[in-house]
């Protein structure tokens, strides 16, 4: 993979916030009313396991994963990214393909919620398999999200 994956930490949130992609931004305004900064170190506070994809020093995206109880069966998977993803997309694709069966082994359903005006997003959620409901109000300003599985 082009870069390095490492774990993720508070400087990679604060480096990455301002480089982060404008739907992206407008998601977590639209999902939570946070802005980038706050949304980065939410996800980042919550998650039992983080990660960031550096790419010559700069942070490309930070992910992680959500599992509000110890045996709860369903997780919540998050991702932000920067421009720095697209111009190295299909690095960026093949490690989210190669690294998805290593999470389902952790965590057998990964669901969660995604702007369904972020068309991207939501054609990479179901290239990478998920079930993909139908678009219906939701977040801090009702604006239409669609639900999604991976897994179990």
């Amino acid at each position: 993979m082009l870069g390095e994956l490492v774990t993720a930490t508070r400087t990679h949130a604060l480096m990455m916030a301002p480089h982060m992609r404008a739907a992206e931004v407008r998601e977590i305004m639209a999902s939570d009313g946070l802005t980038p900064i706050r949304g980065l170190l939410r996800e980042l506070d919550r998650s039992s396991s983080a990660w960031s994809w550096i790419i010559d020093g700069e942070v490309a995206c930070m992910f992680g994963i959500i599992t509000p109880y110890l045996l709860d069966q369903e997780s919540y998977p998050w991702m932000l990214t920067t421009p720095l993803v697209e111009s190295n997309s299909r690095q960026f694709a093949r490690a989210c393909r190669a690294l998805l069966p290593e999470l389902l082994a952790v965590h057998p359903k990964l669901s969660g919620m995604v702007d369904a005006r972020y068309e991207l997003s939501v054609r990479w959620l179901g290239w990478l398999g998920a079930k993909i409901s139908s678009p219906e109000p939701w977040g801090a300003e009702g604006v239409p999200f669609c639900r999604f599985e991976i897994g179990a």
